[in-house]
């Protein structure tokens, strides 16, 4: 089991029986990466590093990388301008945390629709990695870094209250402060409207979110395979080879 303490939410993405462990890992961001888990990831090995966060999001706490393992960071950068959204609906509904809540589902359905580029690209990863390790990862490792676990996750049909239990794990494994602390908006005048209500909403995941994400796909795409075939240009012996790949 591999262990890094110098990262928020760093853990295995295997669930269940079907999928191997120690090859596909999530986690926060790695700008807060020691010399000690350096060494430990450098060991891994891993085919690559990437990372979902957009540019401004890297260029405020870029991954504290190695040069050998910056061979392997990718950036695919996706982004929903979240808080941006929370500042503009508070000027028209005020402080109120279920606002912020349906903005956070809005985020998890712009995941799915906005963003087929970077599934399509990450895929081909997955694809490429001939059984070598890859980590994932955003901000805090919960939301993006979340939407890809549970993808991974179902092509092993696993079942769906075991993906939902993994992903509410972020709430255990990360603070409010750590979750939000690189969080900005789009100007620096929004910035002065945040507030704690939005933080506090930003920093945790919740059922409701996820669940905007698999609604959407069943309302757009009939189901996940379906978008995996027809958004993402997945064939159907891909997802056996990623079963191969990933699996037990």
């Amino acid at each position: 089991m591999i262990s890094i303490e110098s990262v928020s939410n760093f853990r295995d993405v295997s669930i269940g029986s079907k999928m191997k462990k120690n090859l596909l890992f999530r986690c926060a961001k790695l700008s807060t990466l020691n010399i000690k888990d350096i060494k430990i990831l450098e060991n891994l090995n891993p085919h690559a590093i990437i990372d979902f966060r957009d540019p401004k999001e890297v260029k405020i706490a870029p991954d504290n990388l190695s040069p050998k393992l910056l061979e392997k960071y990718i950036n695919l950068p996706i982004s929903a301008s979240t808080l941006s959204r929370m500042v503009s609906e508070k000027q028209l509904n005020g402080d109120d945390v279920k606002s912020y809540e349906k903005v956070m589902e809005e985020s998890y359905r712009m995941y799915i629709n906005d963003h087929k580029k970077v599934w399509i690209k990450f895929f081909e990863i997955l694809l490429r990695s001939n059984k070598r390790p890859i980590i994932f990862h955003c901000s805090a490792g919960k939301d993006r870094t979340g939407i890809a676990s549970f993808m991974i996750q179902s092509i092993f049909n696993n079942h769906i209250d075991k993906i939902f239990e993994n992903y509410l794990i972020s709430n255990d494994l990360l603070s409010i402060k750590a979750a939000t602390a690189e969080q900005k908006t789009d100007s620096s005048k929004h910035d002065t409207l945040v507030t704690k209500n939005m933080l506090s909403t930003l920093g945790k995941v919740q059922t409701s979110y996820l669940n905007a994400a698999i609604d959407e796909i069943k309302k757009n795409y009939s189901s996940l395979e379906n978008y995996f075939i027809t958004q993402l240009g997945l064939k159907h012996n891909d997802i056996q080879k990623l079963q191969q790949i990933f699996g037990n």
